[in-house]
């Protein structure tokens, strides 16, 4: 059965979505898992445009993060990037592809091995979308790995004006529990107040597969991104040590995922998108009912 789901308009839902009203259509979903995430990421492509690698503020094309060219011997970002385990996995800091008009909420892991060194439970688990490299959180509390997120915003490529995009894709390795992954896409109303524009769940897969997500608007309203990636993290790191997570237990409801290419439209200048009270609802597939709460810090929760 193939899973590819392209999905434009207002669709039977399987869960609710709330899209401002004055946006003059629904977001374009596309997504699929295992060989299907492959024909998904590569309709996600030619619908945005083909690929920038200059700064500049133009609103045609696309941007995309391989993670690949992240060295991993802790050269590449000196002095910011962290070593967890030498030539194996590091962490970058914030603004490592600012070039490519992303800037992250923290420092966040890529691995060149699958995240196997920092946690063997997972070795063979994240086999590389795009080989080599693969890109996940990490929890910052020792003993703890419950932070499960990745946030995102966009900038003009090359500078640190926020930014806004069309669309943002990605794809997952390794989601097998319906409802431990998913993206939820925020965009700023006129008076600068972020709004929710959904949450989208990542389809699942069998063991090792890829998955890929990705939802495509009619104008830059996206401007930040948070990635919820399995049910737990695979390992912490408090600067100094890493302490792993151990095995996923998919029967006691535990799945552990990672991401690998980031795929987005170009970045420019965001437009704004009505105030919550001009909100209509739409019924869309492939989103979890509700919004998800955002990463801890975002929200100063504890």
């Amino acid at each position: 059965m193939r899973s590819i789901k392209i999905i434009a308009g207002v669709m039977a839902a399987t869960a609710s979505l709330y899209i401002p009203s004055a946006l003059s259509a629904p977001p374009t979903i596309y997504s699929g898992s295992g060989a299907d995430a492959t024909t998904a990421l590569d309709a996600f492509r030619a619908a945005i445009g083909g690929v920038r690698n200059n700064a500049g503020p133009e609103a045609s094309g696309r941007r995309e993060i391989s993670w690949d060219g992240v060295r991993l011997d802790g050269t590449d970002a000196n002095p910011n990037t962290q070593v967890v385990d030498l030539g194996h996995t590091v962490i970058i800091p914030v603004d490592r592809f600012r070039a490519q008009g992303a800037l992250f909420e923290d420092p966040y892991a890529v691995s060149g091995d699958g995240f196997a060194s920092v946690n063997p439970g997972t070795a063979r688990q994240f086999p590389a979308f795009s080989p080599n490299n693969t890109f996940v959180m990490q929890d910052e509390t020792p003993y703890q790995f419950d932070d499960r997120f990745i946030g995102q915003s966009f900038t003009i490529p090359g500078t640190a004006t926020a930014a806004g995009t069309r669309g943002f894709g990605a794809i997952f390795i390794d989601v097998e529990k319906a409802g431990s992954s998913n993206i939820e896409y925020f965009g700023h109303d006129a008076s600068g107040h972020e709004v929710s524009l959904g949450t989208f769940a990542v389809p699942t897969g069998t063991s090792g597969e890829p998955q890929f997500l990705g939802v495509l608007f009619d104008s830059p309203v996206v401007t930040d991104v948070n990635l919820t990636v399995g049910t737990n993290t695979p390992f912490n790191f408090d600067g100094t040590s890493f302490q792993s997570f151990g095995g996923e237990n998919l029967a006691a409801g535990t799945d552990l995922a990672v991401t690998d290419d980031f795929v987005f439209a170009e970045p420019t200048m965001a437009a704004a998108i009505p105030e919550p009270s001009s909100y209509a609802l739409m019924l869309a597939g492939l989103c979890l009912l509700g919004f998800t709460v955002r990463h801890k810090a975002r929200f100063n929760l504890v």
